[in-house]
């Protein structure tokens, strides 16, 4: 399994990404507008379950429940915080379905089926309840070259190995591309979908201090997660030699640190509302086949005149 076999990915690189993602969010854990203060949360792919801890920490009130398939979560958790070793991906969810949020965050190439996983979300959020689900677009940018990356420059071409890679393992990169994220949510029954993208630099290079700040943590993020990100796919999925891979991170690595290329990845933040239950008998009744129900009425009528 994808996110099983990326051990190479450091705690200390997951942390740094959520320090980043926290400062440019202006230390708010989620966009969501909750109708309410949350009694329950639910933090799918908890990863180090920083996020679920902070989010505790907040609103104390509230169970918070972190599930990953990997148990690196620490032992000294608020008392609302638990934590399980389970997967919630691929096998069904045995939790109650009295969610007021699902957050789902950095699943990068760990999902076969995101539309099932949204599903699972919507059938454990209570009616009105939310999810907000944030990923990455693999494909790394530039300011200096544009919309123009020349096509053998490695951003380029590690994003093109990259969804190559994930395409063949059936765990596809281009969720975030398209308006793949909304229009699942849409299909599935969501409402007031709202869709967000963010600019996040790699690097100092920006002269605003707080995206300074979250450049050069974002560069750590970054520096210490490529290879373990790249070593499984390039190796396992595609068949690529290691010396190979080494000199491809490498070449990644140096070209991030470029500042003159001013790089930059882009942050997709999609949230949305699983309707009320008034809101849901409306939806059903908008897409009832009235000329069934016509043709019903017509035969109990005839059925009741021969009678």
């Amino acid at each position: 399994m994808m996110r099983r076999k990326m051990k190479h990915w450091t705690l200390l690189s997951l942390l740094w990404s959520h320090y980043w993602e926290t400062l440019f969010f202006d230390d708010r854990l989620f966009l969501a507008p909750l109708s309410r203060s949350p009694q329950k949360v639910l933090d799918v792919g908890t990863g180090t379950g920083i996020w679920a801890i902070d989010f505790a920490d907040e609103f104390p009130s509230a169970e918070v429940i972190g599930v990953d398939i990997s148990p690196i979560q620490p032992p000294w958790v608020p008392p609302n915080c638990k934590f399980y070793f389970d997967d919630v991906v691929e096998q069904p969810w045995t939790w109650s379905k009295d969610f007021d949020l699902i957050h789902i965050r950095h699943l990068e190439a760990s999902i076969e089926n995101w539309p099932a996983l949204y599903k699972q979300a919507f059938d454990h959020l209570v009616p009105g309840g939310f999810i907000e689900v944030k990923e990455f677009d693999i494909t790394t940018r530039s300011q200096f070259f544009g919309d123009c990356i020349p096509e053998d420059h490695i951003f380029h071409q590690w994003a093109k190995v990259m969804f190559e890679a994930t395409d063949k393992l059936g765990k596809t990169l281009a969720q975030t591309q398209n308006h793949s994220i909304a229009r699942a949510l849409d299909a599935i029954g969501y409402v007031d979908i709202v869709e967000k993208r963010f600019s996040i630099p790699i690097g100092a290079w920006p002269k605003d201090p707080k995206l300074k700040e979250v450049g050069q943590c974002n560069l750590l993020y970054n520096d210490q997660s490529l290879e373990g990100f790249a070593l499984f796919l390039l190796k396992e999925v595609l068949g690529w030699a290691y010396p190979r891979i080494v000199v491809f991170v490498a070449e990644m690595r140096q070209a991030l640190r470029d500042p003159s290329l001013q790089a930059f990845f882009h942050l997709h933040l999609v949230y949305a509302r699983r309707p009320d239950e008034v809101e849901q008998i409306q939806t059903e009744l908008e897409e009832m086949d009235w000329t069934k129900v016509e043709n019903l009425v017509s035969l109990r009528k005839t059925y009741d005149e021969r009678s």
